[in-house]
């Protein structure tokens, strides 16, 4: 799938918790993606410091009606995500979509670990599972140290899922270590957060005899 560009309205913005958000927008007849995708979203008619356009991850599914994204908004936000924050239903963006290689193969054990926001692919990947009759259980390990997990009921509604949470690094690397005990390079490993903890747990993973072709990314740069 190429991608295109698409003028797409807001329908909802909802505050998930603490310094989370999301953002629901239309989705353009005939718009398709493999659950994993991003896009880039522009704001129209905006002047603004630095670039008025960002990479999200695409956090809906296919089979939803809408195209469904989610970031942390912090109390002195970019200029960017102020705005995003301050748009008013209705409003219209410029999607730039699908775009990225962070996809889920079915054929395979899979471990995902997300931080913080990172779960946004996560998500749309988990979710779109529920289609797929796999009889095979996959894991998930998400870490937010503040202890806020987005979309955590729709997550643990799946039931070929097993949830882990962690509200701190050791923790979370021992739920790490000890799921590459049991799995090794019998699976793989979709990280997916910010470069510092996409690099630190692909260190971890690493150490302990994972392949780097067992391992796939999604790296959240800051903005």
């Amino acid at each position: 799938m190429k991608a295109q560009e698409y003028t797409i309205k807001l329908l909802k913005i909802e505050h998930l918790d603490k310094e989370y958000y999301s953002f629901d927008f239309s989705k353009p007849e005939g718009f398709e993606f493999v659950e994993g995708q991003f896009g880039v979203f522009t704001h129209v008619n905006k002047v603004m410091e630095g670039k008025p356009f960002r990479a999200f991850s695409i956090a809906s599914t296919n089979e939803e009606p809408f195209l469904k994204i989610a970031t942390k908004i912090t109390s002195s936000p970019s200029e960017f995500k102020q705005r995003l924050l301050n748009l008013a239903l209705g409003e219209e963006v410029i999607l730039r979509a699908p775009m990225g290689d962070f996809k889920y193969d079915e054929t395979q054990k899979a471990v995902f670990i997300a931080g913080g926001i990172g779960i946004t692919p996560i998500r749309s990947i988990i979710l779109s599972m529920k289609r797929l009759n796999e009889n095979r259980l996959d894991t998930l390990i998400y870490s937010e140290l503040e202890s806020t997990y987005p979309f955590s009921s729709e997550l643990e509604s799946t039931k070929k899922l097993e949830v882990f949470y962690s509200a701190d690094i050791e923790p979370t690397q021992k739920l790490i270590t000890d799921t590459i005990n049991i799995y090794q390079n019998k699976a793989l490993y979709y990280l997916s957060g910010s470069p510092g903890f996409v690099k630190g747990i692909t260190e971890l993973l690493k150490v302990h005899g994972i392949l780097e072709t067992k391992i796939i990314y999604d790296v959240f740069v800051g903005y």
